[in-house]
């Protein structure tokens, strides 16, 4: 088994979408249910389009370990018939053109990441993907990350209450939960610099602290009008 990399380019993004909702949804049984599949997962970047640093059109990477001529061999005619579809390229980790670094995913990850966090991505990643596959099956629009605030949808329920829901499904309390926002936050700040400037990255982390400063008077608001420390878990 070997490590490699499919890259697919669109001519838009609306194709890029359409992609992964009629393909790879389904291809992905496909794949698991095969002797040339190990494991893997897959990344789509049409949010990143509107960005000078983004793609021109859709873009997703397919990243696996398994038989790469074997998959290729048996998807290969519906990527070439797909409309919309620029180009596909096979990058193999032992390929010159990766460095001939990786001799495995999980190694690649653990160059990335370190020892234990490129391990403990490479476990979580395959279990992300089935999720999101999944969403794309039980929503045909997007869900907003955020809901409004309406008499229909009073607590702003949006893509943010499935990552909620998944916390609190695998045993973590409300601390470690602004644990991890507070780890996002900071984590997508470098990023922002790194794709867009330092004066970027300044921006957002002036904007996210001057929306967590008004909070403070609606908190005290509602702390005010509302009863507390009478809950009883769960």
């Amino acid at each position: 088994m070997a490590g490699a990399t499919i890259e697919f380019e669109f001519e838009s993004t609306a194709d890029e979408e359409r992609f992964v909702r009629a393909y790879l949804v389904d291809a992905w049984d496909r794949f698991e249910a095969s002797e040339h599949w190990e494991t893997g997962w897959f990344w789509s970047y049409r949010q990143f389009a509107a960005y000078d640093s983004g793609p021109d059109g859709g873009l997703v990477r397919l990243v696996f370990e398994g038989d790469p001529d074997a998959l290729v061999a048996r998807e290969s005619n519906r990527w070439n018939e797909f409309d919309g579809l620029v180009s596909w390229d096979l990058r193999r980790f032992e390929d010159e053109r990766e460095g001939g670094r990786y001799d495995s995913l999980l190694k690649q990850q653990e160059d990335a990441l370190g020892e234990i966090g490129g391990e403990w991505a490479h476990r979580s990643k395959q279990l992300v993907t089935p999720f999101s596959l999944a969403y794309y099956r039980a929503f045909e629009e997007p869900l907003p990350m955020v809901g409004d605030e309406v008499d229909e949808n009073p607590k702003g329920i949006g893509f943010w209450a499935a990552v909620h829901d998944i916390l609190t499904q695998c045993g973590y309390d409300r601390y470690d939960e602004t644990a991890m926002c507070q780890k996002m936050m900071k984590n997508r700040l470098k990023p922002i610099a790194d794709y867009r400037g330092a004066d970027a990255a300044r921006e957002e982390y002036d904007r996210l602290l001057a929306e967590w400063q008004v909070h403070e008077e609606e908190l005290e608001r509602w702390l005010n009008e509302n009863p507390t420390g009478q809950a009883t878990e769960p």
